[in-house]
């Protein structure tokens, strides 16, 4: 059976990625090489680097129980172990968020966090650093039994009194009875670490056991939600959108897609029923029921696709193409695939991968502009082998302008150092906004008037005002960006450079505020939901405020430290350009101090000026060699014309 479409895709990304990271270390290697002192230009090859090697493409499934998420992912992962590997039976099921990753290596285990940990506000990326507060368990991933016992544990559940449940935050109406006690959930997550093809090659999976355990975390749905690049969202093709699937995505999933971006698909399951009835055509009642889905949840016909799940699973396990094709588990795979490929894209034109890339274009250029200059001077001096005297006065001549080219270098980079220091003092005023004792302020405020009136409505209002406020910080930051802006301008106009010429340069938050408007939205809605609603001051509300500050308090830090990065590589173009063209021209007066002497002493060797134009021309082919390879380079740039890269040894003579 030929391999899985999405396991190809996902191949072709992880080595995009490995190709991008070789070439920018053999760049990293090349300026040690060719250019020592070049420590800021390394710099931003290595966050390109960092970005790269940290790359994930996360999957979430969404649905209510039983509507096949698990098995889903059982099909996605069974090509390589060729078994179920998550429970995902009648009666034994994911009962807790369940995350699938690798981390790189051969061991497998499983992380469990217990749901005595929901009576607390802490979030559970805090607890991610707490490593005592998990229970691990490590397998073998080849032994099928002890993976399944392992794995197994993700559906545990236990008894406790309704008031334990209801200080957890779950609602008893959503609860099986036991008598006097309820049944819930024994984690409140688990991490499932794999090696894994897909797994390895960057995919992580993550599976959400219902609409409880959506309501009962806000982290899934005010962080870990927007942070994925697909989001599945699943049906049972026998029943269509039912009610509980409509509470679900119009709290959870519909802000998710109109106010965060996230990408959103909905997955028709178990469309193996429809061949069942023989006076349907299942293929056109499938496609009936596409459209109808598509119309009530305002998604494009093409994001809504059909599977079975249970077939492509035995599929897999049988290595059954025609099973395979039967399952329609390709359709889905496209959909994946497609977010695959619009992640790329949005990976390709990163900040980082733009700086590093166009670093290197700019080196080319200007070492082709200085290997020219070097190339007319040799010859030159090569069609004008006069007297010893006439060759003395062309190469002073020529030490003359190179010396006056360096010193132009040497007083543009201390100017760049002045403009570097008054940059990084903008560094206080534009940081003020987002202080974290800013923030902290208005997450005092708002405790305030929650503690003054917690009610629904008053959760509303104190929501409103708190992302009110943090709209006004945003506006007085966009204030002080404008002027750092400026300020940049001022400092290329005065340089070579002239001015900035690409936008990419100019620091921005409008992506920053675009997902924090869109975060108020998302939470104006969630706080509509039952849970919330019909919740008195109790944890989950307090979480659920908390969660809000804490997603603030994130974005605040993301965007403290890309301004602190902007500040220390806005001039870095300048300074590369400026450095490397210092360097050059030094090593090219050393080079003509060198034959003047020989000049002096003997008759004119032209050797020295030759092995200049040699070194320069080697590190030429391996910089443009590494551009070749590159396969979301800029555009190469075209060489100067060489008469405005030469400067002239002497006036020409009248004729």
């Amino acid at each position: 059976m030929e391999d899985a479409l999405l396991r190809q895709h996902i191949a072709e990304y992880d080595r995009w990625k490995k190709n991008l990271d070789r070439q920018f270390a053999r760049f990293s290697q090349w300026l040690q090489q060719h250019f020592p002192n070049s420590a800021g230009a390394c710099q931003v090859v290595q966050q390109a680097r960092a970005l790269l090697t940290d790359d994930q493409f996360t999957l979430v499934f969404v649905g209510e129980f039983s509507r096949g998420k698990t098995e889903l992912i059982n099909a996605l992962l069974a090509q390589t172990y060729g078994q179920r590997l998550l429970p995902s039976k009648p009666g034994r099921t994911t009962m807790c968020p369940t995350e699938i990753f690798s981390d790189g290596g051969e061991r497998a285990s499983l992380r469990l966090l217990p749901i005595e940990t929901l009576a607390t506000n802490t979030s559970l990326e805090s607890f991610r650093r707490i490593p005592q507060k998990w229970v691990t368990h490590e397998f073998d991933a080849n032994d099928p039994e002890a993976t399944r016992e392992a794995l197994l544990k993700v559906a545990a559940t236990k008894s406790v009194l309704p008031e334990e449940a209801a200080r957890y935050g779950f609602d008893r109406r959503h609860l099986d009875d036991k008598g006097n006690l309820v049944e819930i959930p024994a984690w409140r997550y688990a991490l499932i670490c794999l090696p894994h093809p897909l797994l390895d090659q960057g995919l992580r999976i993550i599976d959400t056991p219902g609409l409880n355990a959506l309501g009962n975390e806000p982290e899934l749905t005010l962080s870990t939600l927007p942070g994925a690049q697909a989001v599945a969202f699943l049906l049972a093709a026998d029943a269509g959108v039912s009610g509980t699937d409509m509470n679900m995505w119009e709290t959870h999933l519909a802000p998710l897609r109109d106010h965060r971006g996230t990408s959103v698909m909905a997955l028709l399951n178990k469309v193996d029923v429809l061949w069942d009835d023989p006076d349907e055509d299942a293929q056109q009642l499938l496609r009936r029921m596409r459209a109808q889905v598509a119309k009530l949840l305002s998604l494009p016909l093409e994001s809504v696709a059909g599977v079975s799940a249970k077939m492509a699973l035995l599929a897999r396990q049988q290595q059954d193409a025609e099973l395979l094709r039967n399952s329609r588990f390709t359709d889905f795979e496209k959909l994946l695939v497609q977010r695959l490929l619009e992640h790329r894209q949005k990976v390709a034109e990163h900040r980082s991968l733009h700086q590093a890339l166009t670093l290197m274009a700019d080196t080319r250029d200007l070492l082709k502009r200085r290997l020219n200059s070097g190339r007319a001077a040799l010859v030159h001096l090569q069609r004008n082998s006069g007297s010893t005297e006439e060759q003395l006065a062309e190469l002073g001549q020529l030490q003359q302008t190179v010396r006056e080219q360096h010193k132009l270098c040497h007083q543009e980079l201390l100017t760049m150092k002045s403009s570097q220091r008054m940059l990084m003092r903008q560094s206080t005023s534009l940081l003020a906004p987002i202080t974290m004792q800013q923030l902290q302020l208005l997450i005092d405020e708002t405790s305030k008037a929650l503690h003054k009136r917690w009610t629904p409505m008053g959760l509303a209002k104190a929501i409103d005002a708190f992302m009110e406020g943090v709209d006004g910080q945003l506006a007085n930051l966009e204030r002080e960006v404008d002027q750092a802006n400026r300020l940049l301008d001022a400092i290329f106009e005065r340089s070579s450079l002239k001015k900035v010429e690409d936008a990419e340069q100019y620091f921005t938050i409008r992506k920053f505020r675009l997902t924090l408007r869109g975060l108020h939205r998302q939470a104006a809605q969630l706080r509509r939901s039952p849970q919330l609603l019909l919740a008195r001051r109790n944890r989950l509300s307090e979480r659920f405020v908390t969660t809000l500050a804490s997603e603030v308090g994130r974005l605040y830090t993301q965007m403290s430290g890309a301004a602190e990065n902007w500040l220390e590589q806005a001039l870095e173009p300048l300074k590369q350009h400026t450095q490397y063209q210092k360097h050059l021209l030094n090593r090219h007066l050393i080079k003509l101090t060198e034959l003047k002497q020989k000049t002096q002493s003997q008759h004119t060797d032209l050797r020295t000026l030759e092995d200049e134009v040699l070194r320069n021309d080697r590190a030429l082919s391996g910089l443009e060699e590494l551009l070749r390879h590159s396969a979301s380079a800029p555009q190469p740039l075209a060489p100067a014309p060489r008469a405005h890269n030469v400067t002239p040894l002497k006036p020409a003579l009248n004729t």
